[in-house]
C-alpha cells in the first residue's frame, strides 16, 4: 500500500507539472553546464530476502524466520557530469543509517538477531546513468540505472564469539529509479524513487543454531529522496 501511494503521488505531480500551458523558463541555461553539484536527503525501507536451509525445514524449535522492512535515513552529495544531450553520469556518495536484523519466532516469542543490533551506518558509493526526457516548461522526468557499493562503517570484519548472527561488512547492488526535475530560478529540485537489488550474500556462516538455518540473505531496499542541485 505504501509503495502504491508513492507512485500515485508521482503521477499526480507529473500531471500538474506537464499539463499546463507553455510558460517562461526558469534558469534556461542550467542544462548547458558540463558538471554541477548538489545534495540529497532521503528515507529508506530495507529488508532481507531469506533463503532457508534444510536444517530449518527439519527442525521444530523455530516456527518462522522473518525479515521486515525497517526505516532508515540517507544523506549525501551529488556530483553530476553531462556526457550527452540527455544523458548524465551521476555519483552520489552518501551515508545511510538503518537497521539490519532478522526475527526468529519461537513459541510465539520474537527473538531479534543479531541480539546486539544497535543500527548500521553504511557509506555508499552509487554511480548511475541518468536519462532525461526533453524539458517541458520547468520540468522533466528522468530514469536512473547503475550500481552501488556499500561499506558498513561501524563494524569490524572480526567475528565475536558472542554474536549468533553476523552480516558482511560490504555489499554490492543494482539500483534503478525515476524522478522529476523541477527548475526554479536559482536551483533544481527533484523528488526521486529508487529500488536497490542486493547481489551479495550478506550472511557470515558461523555454524550455530541461528546461522545453520539460513543459506543466504540478500538486501532489498526502497529509497525515496529529495535532491537539490
Amino acid at each position: 500500500m505504501q509503495k502504491k501511494s508513492f507512485f500515485l503521488f508521482f503521477l499526480f505531480i507529473i500531471n500538474i507539472s506537464f499539463s499546463q500551458e507553455e510558460k517562461p523558463l526558469n534558469n534556461p541555461i542550467y542544462d548547458n553546464q558540463i558538471y554541477h553539484f548538489g545534495f540529497t536527503l532521503g528515507v529508506s525501507q530495507t529488508k532481507f530476502q531469506i533463503g532457508y536451509s534444510d536444517v530449518f525445514a527439519n527442525q521444530n524449535v523455530f516456527k518462522k524466520i522473518l525479515s521486515k522492512y525497517d526505516p532508515g535515513f540517507n544523506v549525501g552529495i551529488i556530483i553530476d557530469l553531462r556526457i550527452w544531450e540527455n544523458i548524465n553520469l551521476r555519483l552520489t556518495p552518501s551515508f545511510n543509517f538503518l537497521d539490519q536484523k532478522l526475527y526468529y519466532i519461537k513459541n510465539n516469542v520474537e527473538e531479534i538477531q543479531p541480539s546486539n543490533n544497535t543500527g548500521v551506518s553504511n557509506f555508499e558509493i552509487p554511480i548511475y546513468l541518468k536519462y532525461r526526457s526533453d524539458r517541458i516548461n520547468n520540468g522533466r522526468v528522468y530514469l536512473l540505472a547503475g550500481g552501488n557499493f556499500t561499506l558498513d562503517m561501524g563494524r569490524s570484519e572480526k567475528l565475536q564469539e558472542t554474536d549468533n548472527l553476523i552480516f558482511k561488512k560490504t555489499n554490492y547492488s543494482i539500483d534503478i529509479g525515476f524522478g522529476i526535475d523541477f527548475y526554479f530560478a536559482y536551483f533544481k529540485f527533484s523528488p526521486e524513487i529508487k529500488y536497490s537489488y542486493g547481489l551479495r550474500n550478506m550472511l557470515v556462516h558461523q555454524y550455530n543454531e541461528y546461522s545453520n538455518m539460513i543459506n543466504h540473505v540478500y538486501t532489498r531496499a526502497l529509497l525515496v529522496s529529495l535532491t537539490f542541485e
